[in-house]
């Protein structure tokens, strides 16, 4: 379909929705980094990750466990592609700009579609702005670093193209999704599906191949990384995730009987999903997307998958956004009065939706000043004990201290079972994770630790520098 407004590249107002975007979310991301305050050892984990690569050795994360090979744990490549920039720049501060600016760049997919379709440039910058600060996107932020920032961009730019017509560029933009992260080859499938169900509708052979294609191109990968090249990585030989319920020996029936446990949660999270769009998405062919991603999360045992935290709800929305504009573009056109009146008024209704959500999501801490904190006295002693560990020392430490170490050590988290006795302990005793927490950490550190012999060589703050006899 031929665009009736200039690209989104090319205009002004995308391009300060998405500038928004990124210095919002990364005032957040470098807010919790700034403070120590993680919300996960995730970002401690990526951090060694790219650090690895930029070094040009194996991605050998240590803050997973002694020797982890990360590729043992989730299928994801594309995260090397920060590596140059880490090289530059080694910081955790580094993955957390990329992935503010990933999210920013999804913008430009999404005002793209809208400006092909709507018929104003307006009611497109209404619905990028409401997608920019969707939830979803901004639970992702919350949550430190994660691979799927990279899957957001590329589903943004598929389903653009897919919902302009563009059939080609909506299978190239799909294609790198599979290096992601080992389950967005079943999201690939249903985008290659999608785009062979048109061309058979339509008689195009070639886009009919070409989605075909698409499918087993996704499919193809999903299998090879779940069945052999994770577990050719993992130390113990298998895919982790099975646990969570999806292995093959889980009984059918307990599948089919799985996406109804914690059905109150999951019916709040589709609620949640489909307010984003205030519903507009369901008319669309292209929310059939969404389907592997969501089926794969109720489907498991793990109730942290279920609901609205975490950032497994990022990937969904360029996907529920791009359907809802796919939506409205088809009905300005039917001539219908009825139905024309959603493309007019519903874009102003995303907006109004994203309004709401952001007082109950990290979006808020942007005007209660937590997100300007400067990390205080305890930030400073947090750094003078970091300063006592030289480069490339082996350290053991707390998992608020992980990130701003593994950028510059060989870190190890030490909750984790069987790590060597390294030359340095960092341990914060206010935020060490123990519960209950040490009331005496020298005196902990030599009873987790007994045949070390660490001696106190910093101590602020209750944060601790041991370095080894």
């Amino acid at each position: 379909m031929r665009e009736e407004q200039p690209g989104a590249f090319r205009d002004g107002m995308t391009w300060v929705i998405a500038l928004a975007v990124f210095a919002a979310y990364l005032t957040i991301s470098l807010s919790r980094l700034r403070t120590l305050n993680p919300m996960s050892w995730d970002l401690g984990i990526y951090t060694e990750y790219v650090k690895q690569y930029a070094d040009l050795r194996v991605p050998v994360v240590d803050v997973r466990g002694a020797g982890f090979n990360l590729l043992g744990d989730h299928f994801q490549p594309i995260v090397a592609l920060i590596a140059p920039f880490f090289r530059v720049f080694p910081s955790p501060a580094t993955l957390l700009a990329a992935q503010a600016a990933l999210t920013a760049l999804s913008v430009f997919g999404v005002a793209g579609a809208g400006l092909a379709l709507l018929g104003s440039p307006w009611r497109a910058r209404a619905v990028a702005l409401a997608y920019g600060f969707s939830w979803g996107l901004q639970q992702m932020i919350d949550f430190d670093f994660h691979e799927i920032a990279f899957a957001v961009p590329l589903l943004a730019f598929s389903l653009s193209a897919l919902a302009r017509g563009r059939w080609r560029a909506c299978v190239a933009w799909a294609l790198p999704l599979v290096f992601v992260k080992e389950d967005q080859g079943f999201t690939v499938a249903a985008i290659g599906l999608l785009v062979a169900a048109v061309g058979w509708r339509s008689g195009d052979r070639a886009r009919t191949r070409g989605g075909a294609l698409l499918a087993l191109w996704g499919l193809a990968w999903s299998l090879l990384a779940i069945t052999v090249i994770i577990p050719a990585l993992n130390p113990q030989h298998h895919y982790y995730y099975w646990k969570d319920g999806a292995a093959p020996g889980v009984s059918p029936a307990g599948l089919l009987a799985q996406p109804f446990h914690g059905s109150g949660e999951k019916l709040h999270t589709l609620l949640f999903l489909l307010l984003t769009t205030v519903f507009i998405c369901l008319g669309s062919p292209a929310a059939l997307v969404t389907l592997p991603s969501l089926a794969l999360r109720f489907v498991s045992a793990n109730t942290a998958y279920w609901g609205t935290l975490w950032h497994y709800n990022a990937t969904v929305m360029p996907i529920l956004f791009i359907s809802a504009i796919e939506v409205m573009g088809r009905w300005r056109r039917s001539g219908n009065r009825v139905l024309s009146l959603v493309p007019r008024f519903g874009p102003a209704a995303m907006v109004i939706a994203a309004c709401a959500f952001a007082f109950q999501f990290p979006l808020r801490d942007l005007w209660d000043g937590t997100a300007y904190a400067s990390g205080g006295p305890r930030a400073a002693a947090a750094d003078a004990a970091m300063a006592r560990v030289p480069d490339g020392a082996a350290v053991q430490t707390t998992l608020d201290l992980l990130a701003p170490l593994a950028a510059r050590t060989d870190t190890f988290w030490i909750g984790n079972p069987g790590n060597p006795a390294t030359r340095y302990v960092v341990f914060d005793g206010l935020d060490s994770g123990y519960s209950p927490a040490p009331g005496d950490v020298p005196a902990f550190i030599q009873q987790i630790l007994p045949r070390d012999g660490y001696r106190v060589i910093f101590s602020d703050d209750d944060i601790y520098v041991f370095e080894r006899s």
